[in-house]
């Protein structure tokens, strides 16, 4: 039986409309944009209940930190890199008021998930649901212990990989000055689809999948949609000959994490903050859910109260990730890291290495268009 009643879906629509209109509205029509902010999220109650009573707030000297989500007796699942900033005063506070000590007991540290152990935490835990019925589009809000909903958006992007590894690699390095049209090869890397094929320095593609790629923006924003392992028809010019090769795609070679330094600029100037670890992940759904960083580590529901997932990460204005309910059943299933594994000599998670500058300029090139790539999908996705 569907939680959710025909009235909410009525509210539902009236936000939905409010935030349409123009962002430069008048005081009355952001009152009003408030008023009925206030009734969705009070008609939001009855959906969120149950996965509240299954949530905990966690905290560092009594400052919340992070939610966690109750996963089993005296055990709570939660943000590790927002807990670890230190382990020696850890507590979790309940819906009811009530103080408990906390230990950490694992870390699953490619999932950026801890798991605590919380002595007298007498609660039941979440029961999660499958997110296979969700789509995109459909209305998700976070669950917090007081009973109410945290935050509220929609899926804006199913379940991917955010793990370079896990993103599609053809091989080629590209010669960024090339006007076009299509792509000139300037160097195949040994050992990868693309050298398999028989493509070469000074070939141009011209298009993949039957899509035609002017540029490497277009021949990298085309390669994210495809998969390590798939294979892919490639037509290319070599001198005045066109020809046509299939290509078997292998997953991008792991490298350190891009500085986010600019972003870090833009999203200062925009008053947002965000979590300090917020990707690389091996499976998440994206919301345009507007949360704040120390809201992860809560349960996730559809509009018929059903766990679908657990917050782990706000990384742009619009821009939320939540890991699904399969995938923290499969991690779960696993053991976890022992915690003082995975701190710093300083005693908290270590921060993504900042890579310096590279023996060859044309990888230094790559690694900044990758940057401008990432924050060009900021920019298109309304983040900043």
């Amino acid at each position: 039986m569907k939680i959710i009643s025909f009235p909410v879906f009525i509210v539902l629509a009236c936000w939905t409309h409010s935030l349409a209109q123009d962002l430069e509205s008048s005081p009355e029509s952001q009152a009003l944009l408030d008023d009925q902010a206030a009734d969705i999220f009070r008609a939001l109650v009855p959906v969120v209940k149950k996965a509240s009573a299954g949530t905990v707030e966690v905290r560092v000297w009594r400052k919340r930190v992070s939610y966690g989500t109750i996963v089993g007796p005296e055990t709570v699942l939660t943000k590790w890199s927002e807990v670890s900033r230190d382990l020696r005063s850890l507590s979790c506070r309940t819906g009811a008021g009530k103080w408990l000590p906390a230990v950490v007991s694992g870390v699953y540290p490619d999932a950026d998930l801890a798991v605590i152990k919380v002595a007298g935490l007498e609660v039941d835990p979440v029961i999660f649901a499958g997110e296979k019925d969700l789509r995109p589009g459909s209305f998700l809000c976070l669950a917090r212990p007081d009973g109410e909903a945290a935050g509220m958006g929609v899926v804006s992007v199913m379940p991917r990989s955010l793990r370079s590894s896990d993103r599609a690699f053809l091989g080629v390095a590209m010669d960024l000055e090339f006007k076009g049209p299509g792509v000139l090869v300037r160097r195949v890397e040994l050992g990868t689809g693309a050298e398999r094929s028989g493509l070469m320095a000074s070939d141009v593609i011209l298009e993949v999948t039957g899509k035609k790629v002017n540029g490497s923006f277009e021949l990298s924003t085309l390669l994210q949609r495809l998969e390590p392992g798939q294979k892919v028809k490639i037509r290319y010019a070599r001198g005045e000959e066109e020809r046509e090769i299939e290509v078997e795609l292998g997953g991008r070679p792991r490298a350190p994490r891009i500085p986010y330094s600019r972003m870090e600029q833009m999203n200062n100037m925009g008053g947002h903050r965000y979590n300090e670890v917020r990707d690389g992940f091996s499976r998440v759904l994206q919301s345009d859910m507007q949360i704040a960083p120390e809201d992860c580590g809560a349960p996730v529901v559809d509009l018929e109260g059903r766990v679908v997932g657990v917050v782990i990460a706000r990384a742009g204005r619009i821009k939320t990730f939540i890991i699904p309910s399969s995938a923290i059943e499969q991690t779960l299933a696993l053991d976890p890291a022992p915690p003082e594994a995975q701190l710093g000599k300083a005693g908290r998670i270590p921060l993504p290495e900042v890579r310096g500058p590279e023996a060859d300029p044309f990888e230094a090139m790559r690694r900044r268009l990758e940057e401008m790539r990432r924050l060009m999908e900021e920019i298109e996705e309304g983040g900043e």
